[in-house]
């Protein structure tokens, strides 16, 4: 990719550098950049640490290629092959020693080689696939530091829980596999759990569920929804629960929550058992309007706010989701309560009693009220 250079005024005088290199992108100022066929002998060069560093016991070389340029293009192109250079000089200093790749080879045959996915070019990480007693493949990720085999690798997967590898000190490869295969098995009561949960309801949150998440955000129609936030070492137990929705909607299925825990039974499915104790049968995205299941907030169109870093829902992504819902049963539009503060402030007819504005719904002009955090 070609440099970028970015003007940071208007007499074109001071630019800011893009630099792609080597999958990174190096960037710095320069300034007193003269105009027309000048050279730049009194331009300044501005960069980060990260590339004063690069260039330390050079900066003698990069002084002379800014004096001898005659305009910023030609010397960013001469800074690019300096930097290429310097790079290439230190990733040959950084190899391993020889007897990493022997013990890598070993590693490997000790895995079996028809696991490797992926192998970096420098050796530095590779991929290995595994599958569970489902047949669902899993994918290994390890990271080899150059010191393998006396240094620990580092790994990491798909899963609800880490795998905790410090009691591994010193372990080979295949250690490390048979430790994450052990861990596979263990969830795979929760992955049975969870996989009829996103094939049996309209899964709201997350998009796109993995083999980590523990938690779904479950569509009841209405505008409505249901949280929960299931244990991966006891799939089949009561999850943490919680309702988004009118009060007039989701109240009764609280109560029904609370009083109808006899009715659960590990020996069915968790959405079974929901359905069970909540008396109901949850909605399909196949046979329910979108409208009707739209969690958007009703004023932003949003379903998260973005000026907002706190995440009270249950799940691990940031930005406040709609909290407050026309009690109108007929309406229910959800909105978060920033968005419905600032609306029934612009609006005449809203009424303050201390730190409560009084209100009407946007929608149906249904009384609608909302607690002001700045009083």
């Amino acid at each position: 990719m070609e440099p970028i250079l970015l003007p940071l005024n208007y007499d074109f005088s001071a630019f800011h550098v893009l630099l792609p290199l080597q999958g990174k992108e190096f960037s710095f100022s320069i300034h007193n950049v003269p105009k027309g066929e000048e050279f730049l002998r009194n331009a300044k060069l501005e960069c980060n640490e990260e590339l004063r560093s690069i260039l330390r016991g050079v900066e003698h070389l990069v002084q002379e290629r800014l004096n001898q340029s005659v305009d910023l293009h030609t010397f960013v192109l001469e800074l690019k092959d300096v930097l290429e250079r310097i790079l290439r000089t230190q990733s040959l200093h950084s190899l391993p020693k020889p007897a990493f790749y022997a013990d890598l080879c070993s590693n490997l045959d000790a895995v079996g080689w028809e696991h490797l996915v992926w192998l970096a070019d420098d050796l530095s990480s590779l991929h290995f696939r595994v599958f569970d007693s489902a047949g669902r493949e899993h994918i290994l990720l390890i990271d080899l530091p150059p010191g393998f085999p006396d240094v620990q690798p580092t790994a990491s997967a798909n899963l609800p829980v880490p795998v905790d590898l410090r009691s591994l000190h010193g372990a080979s490869l295949k250690d490390i596999v048979s430790q994450y295969e052990t861990a596979i098995e263990r969830y795979q009561e929760f992955w049975k759990v969870m996989e009829d949960v996103d094939s049996r309801v309209w899964v709201m949150e997350p998009d796109h569920p993995s083999r980590a998440d523990v938690f779904r955000r479950i569509a009841l129609g209405g505008h409505c929804s249901l949280s929960i936030l299931v244990d991966p070492l006891s799939p089949r137990s009561v999850p943490e629960c919680r309702f988004f929705g009118s009060d007039a909607f989701v109240s009764p299925l609280r109560k029904l929550l609370n009083s109808g825990l006899r009715k659960w039974d590990q020996s069915r499915l968790l959405i079974a058992n929901l359905e069970a104790v909540l008396e109901l049968t949850f909605p399909s995205a196949q046979d329910t309007d979108n409208e009707d299941m739209s969690a958007d907030c009703g004023i932003c169109y949003a379903y998260r706010a973005q000026d907002d870093p706190a995440s009270p829902n249950m799940g691990a992504q940031k930005g406040s989701i709609p909290d407050r819902v026309c009690d109108n049963a007929n309406c229910a539009r959800p909105f978060h309560s920033t968005c419905l503060l600032e609306w029934l402030r612009s609006i005449t007819t809203t009424r303050q009693s201390f730190d409560v504005l009084f209100g009407h719904c946007p929608y149906c002009s249904h009384p609608i009220a909302v607690k002001s955090t700045h009083g």
